[in-house]
């Protein structure tokens, strides 16, 4: 089997090993990115896994301890990540697929209320914690504006677009212009308002 065709299968035992490992420790996670696009649009191989976590800082050590044995992980990169609210990530030694942890800021309004709105699904054995479509769309759009343009961005909120036929536009519009992404919005071709 090629690593292409065994991506999915090292996905998945990852993602469930994760999870656990989350709920264990009662820390609030939801996956989002490329992660999440498969759950919400069109299917599509990512290399990684994304997490907004709400990770405190008296966690940091426990998370370390949890997961040191099975995993390549920094408990410096950790402690730094959550002071500075920035990405730091876990390679599972089981499948060498990496999870992106993203902590959760606070202190910003939207992260909040997207986190907020995280959506619990069932996905095979597991419950899930997953960013809701509308979320997903402008965290795609975000990033497609910090990139100057991406067509795989784009792609994937219209593949959202597409599966979801009860997208709420006025939420996505609200915040499209709370986050200044309006003209990327626009290009996204819809039809409801």
């Amino acid at each position: 089997m090629s690593e292409t065709e065994n991506t999915p299968k090292l996905f998945l035992e990852t993602l469930n090993w994760v999870v656990k490992k989350l709920n264990t420790l009662n820390i609030g996670y939801m996956v989002t990115g490329g992660s999440a696009v498969g759950f919400w649009g069109h299917a599509r191989t990512t290399m990684d896994i994304d997490m907004v976590v709400a990770l405190k800082d008296s966690q940091a050590d426990k998370l370390f301890t949890e997961f040191e044995q099975e995993a390549y992980i920094s408990k410096d990169d950790i402690l730094s990540a959550v002071s500075q609210k920035k990405m730091f990530n876990v390679i599972f030694n089981d499948t060498l697929f990496k999870i992106d942890f993203i902590p959760l800021k606070e202190d910003d309004i939207y992260e909040k209320e997207s986190f907020s709105r995280k959506v619990e699904i069932d996905f095979g054995n597991l419950k899930l914690s997953v960013i809701s479509p509308e979320d997903l769309i402008l965290s795609k759009l975000k990033w497609m504006k910090i990139a100057g343009g991406s067509e795989r961005q784009m792609s994937d909120c219209k593949s959202i677009m597409m599966v979801n036929e009860n997208t709420d536009m006025a939420y996505i519009k609200k915040w499209a212009e709370f986050l200044n992404i309006e003209e990327e919005l626009k290009g996204l071709s819809y039809e409801k308002d």
